[in-house]
């Protein structure tokens, strides 16, 4: 018995005359008849998939695998039509002249050419020719017709988050359903961000019709999707990677029943199109950042650059994050606080040495950052003014009396100010400068720049960058490592 594959394709997107098990019968019945044996391992399948790109096709690829291993001793493809193995004249040319190379033929079981004739060759090319000019003969008439679709506001995707589709009609999830008037109510109202609401979705166990977790990019995507209010949209140059206004776009109403209404829909849009103009995609300020720091602290996990949090003020202490971390794609988190990180980066820059021939080291490593003692006292001061609330509630409520109101007031208030006290201490001591020398031209007297407010943000980020190459910040660790730039 001579040993042979089977291969079997189905396209979702053409009239299917023969089904994959008929296919197969037909196939193990030709090789039957003709002394051919085809295990079940040998058998590939690709179902609802274009025969355009033999890159998309798995069966096919494995198939491909399987065949060209010499082990296997395969000597033959056997396929229902020859359109199956491909409807791509160039793929069906690269892969008979791969599989002739290992000895390997094709065999249609509908279409059979004699193998050792010369007019075989070009009888193949024919039919091969033939089924390509069928595929793109039907994609454009499959386009056609999903152009009427459109216009007619039929909704031509997999349902999206909220919808479930019941005979070919798009019908709500109830759950999910309340979701999405959700997020439109909390957006177009202003009481969320796209970063609240999808860490919101996430932990009530919400995940896409895909099992993902919801990120910015797919709350966005919800909120600019006219689905919602009842409206298909569809647009035939393909994707429009969240071109939410391309011209090309066809938008109909539909029929099905929509999840918010059409005002809430635009109040929803009136918020994104406004944020957009303040925060666009891959905004940069003039300046380069918000800070001199920016971009120059990285995470050791994934190298991402730590981004200053969004309520950053000029004479605040702030906190950085991961970048990727924010979005999901570090595990780990790199939270950090400038009360934290500026002492410590101070110090390191304090510790480099330089000789006349160039750097002596490249990098200097602080470890055991201190203790942000500023937050912590914050943190008291909260504690402090909790208790006192909870106090006033007491007394309200008649189950405490007037007498110990007044003690935990007394207490509460001396806690207070003693608190405040040692902040704004703290808080000046940060602020003190570490030398005194006018020029930058070593890492020691750049700490006085950097310390400088009559300095513009500019000039330190310059001093700093022509001196400093990264800064990785180390969670685990706990630690600083400073990399400077090599002057040789």
């Amino acid at each position: 018995m001579i040993l042979a594959a089977a291969y079997i394709r189905v396209s979702t997107d053409e009239q299917m005359d023969y089904s994959p098990a008929v296919q197969l019968e037909e196939i193990l019945s030709y090789a039957e008849k003709n002394g051919f044996q085809i295990p079940n391992a040998f058998i590939f399948k690709d179902e609802g998939i274009s025969g355009r790109s033999a890159e998309k096709r798995p069966g096919f690829q494995e198939m491909i695998r399987q065949t060209r291993k010499k082990q296997n001793k395969i000597k033959y493809i056997i396929v229902h039509k020859y359109d199956r193995f491909a409807r791509n004249k160039e793929d069906a040319v690269l892969y008979k002249a791969l599989l002739k190379k290992d000895g390997v033929k094709v065999i249609s079981v509908r279409e059979p050419i004699p193998q050792d004739d010369k007019f075989a060759v070009i009888y193949e090319s024919m039919l091969e020719a033939m089924a390509e000019y069928y595929s793109l003969n039907l994609s454009e008439e499959v386009k056609k017709t999903m152009v009427k679709k459109a216009h007619q506001g039929e909704y031509q995707a997999p349902p999206p988050f909220g919808y479930t589709m019941e005979n070919k009609v798009l019908t709500p999830i109830p759950e999910e359903a309340a979701m999405i008037r959700f997020l439109f109510e909390a957006y177009a109202l202003g009481k969320e961000s796209m970063y609240s609401l999808s860490r919101h979705l996430n932990q009530m166990g919400f995940r896409t019709h895909r099992g993902g977790l919801f990120e910015n990019r797919t709350v966005q995507y919800i909120l600019n999707n006219p689905v919602y209010k009842g409206y298909s949209r569809w647009t035939p140059t393909g994707r429009t990677r969240r071109d939410f206004h391309n011209p090309d776009s066809v938008i109909a109403k539909g029929t099905w029943q929509p999840l918010v209404s059409e005002e809430l829909w635009e109040a929803a849009a009136m918020r994104t199109a406004k944020e957009k103009r303040t925060h666009y995609s891959h905004k940069r300020p003039e300046t380069e950042g918000k800070h001199w720091i920016s971009s120059m602290i990285k995470c050791s996990a994934c190298g991402c650059s730590l981004s200053i949090s969004g309520n950053y003020k000029k004479k605040d202490a702030f906190h950085l994050q991961c970048g990727r971390y924010n979005h999901g794609q570090c595990h780990i988190s790199h939270s950090l606080s400038s009360n934290r990180l500026f002492p410590a980066l101070f110090e390191s820059l304090q510790e480099v040495t330089i000789r006349n021939e160039g750097r002596e080291k490249y990098h200097a490593t602080r470890h055991k950052l201190e203790i942000d003692e500023t937050e912590f006292i914050d943190q008291m001061v909260r504690k402090t003014k909790g208790r006192l609330a909870k106090a006033k509630e007491a007394y309200l409520a008649g189950i405490d009396s007037l007498e110990e109101y007044r003690k935990v007031k007394m207490e509460t208030d001396t806690a207070l100010e003693r608190l405040n006290k040692k902040r704004t201490t703290l808080s000046q001591r940060q602020h003190q400068t570490l030398g005194n020398t006018s020029t930058y031209d070593k890492p020691l007297d750049i700490v006085s720049l950097l310390q400088d407010e009559e300095v513009s943000t500019e000039g330190k980020r310059a001093a700093f960058k022509a001196v400093v190459e990264k800064v990785v910040y180390n969670k685990p660790n706990d630690s600083l490592s400073l990399f400077l730039i090599d002057e040789e």
